[in-house]
This record gives C-alpha cells, sequence and structure tokens, in this order.
C-alpha cells in the first residue's frame, strides 16, 4: 500500500510540475522550467524532463485549465486553477496515453472520489477524500 502511495505521488508531482508549499501551489524550482511570457496571459513553463505546461495568469496566479505535455508531446495532465489553486477535475495520463488516475481538488485539495489505472486501463484502486484533503477510504 506504501509502494503504490509511493508512486501516485511521484506521479502527482512529476504529471503537474509543481510542488506545494503550505497550502500554495508553486512551479517546480528547476533552473531548466523557464516561461516565455510574464505572469498575466497565456504561461508555457518548460519542465526539466522536456515537457511543458500551459495555461492562464491572472494577477501572476494560475486560472482555468492547465494542461501539461509529456516531452514526446501526449498529454500528461489536465488540471483546474482558480485564484492559484486546483480546484474541480484533475485527469492525469500515462505516457502512452491510457489515464493513470482521476480526481477533484476544493481549495486546493484532493476531494471526493479518485480513481487510479495501471499502463493498460485496468483499475488499481479508489480513495475518498473528506473537504479538508483527509483520506477517510
Amino acid at each position: 500500500m506504501i509502494t503504490i502511495r509511493m508512486v501516485v505521488l511521484t506521479g502527482l508531482i512529476v504529471a503537474c510540475g509543481e510542488r506545494t508549499s503550505g497550502s500554495a501551489v508553486l512551479p517546480t524550482a528547476d533552473s531548466s522550467a523557464t516561461s516565455t511570457t510574464s505572469q498575466e496571459g497565456q504561461h508555457v513553463i518548460h519542465l526539466a524532463d522536456g515537457g511543458r505546461m500551459e495555461g492562464q495568469m491572472v494577477d501572476g496566479k494560475r486560472t482555468g485549465t492547465w494542461t501539461s505535455y509529456h516531452p514526446a508531446g501526449g498529454i500528461r495532465s489536465r488540471s483546474e486553477y482558480v485564484d492559484g489553486f486546483e480546484e474541480g477535475a484533475t485527469i492525469v495520463y500515462h505516457p502512452n496515453g491510457m489515464t493513470m488516475y482521476t480526481g477533484a481538488y476544493l481549495h486546493g485539495q484532493p476531494y471526493g472520489e479518485w480513481v487510479y489505472f495501471g499502463p493498460n486501463g485496468n483499475e488499481l484502486k479508489r480513495v475518498e477524500h473528506d473537504s479538508t484533503g483527509a483520506l477517510v477510504r
């Protein structure tokens, strides 16, 4: 169980190209992660592994749909942001295009049912988070 959690946590960090500090979501602190625009409007972040993230910034905060891409160009993840925090549906894909997991965020915390899949599409597990992000099942 701990191995699966570590794999999922690693997938979350890699898939979104970000880390959390407290409740704020921050871009990965990597000298190879670069932006092609200012902190307003369309924003592209180039990731250390050759992938990239794209989305809108308003007042220096992520907003709307952010899409992350694998180095080969396939979609790695799609997440919704409100005022800099993940809010609403998120989906992350394996490099082969199959869904890795789906879930939702509430005020930057995992919320509701999350479903995890193997690279061949087989369901691995389902978990449930309460409104504080705590795992309840």
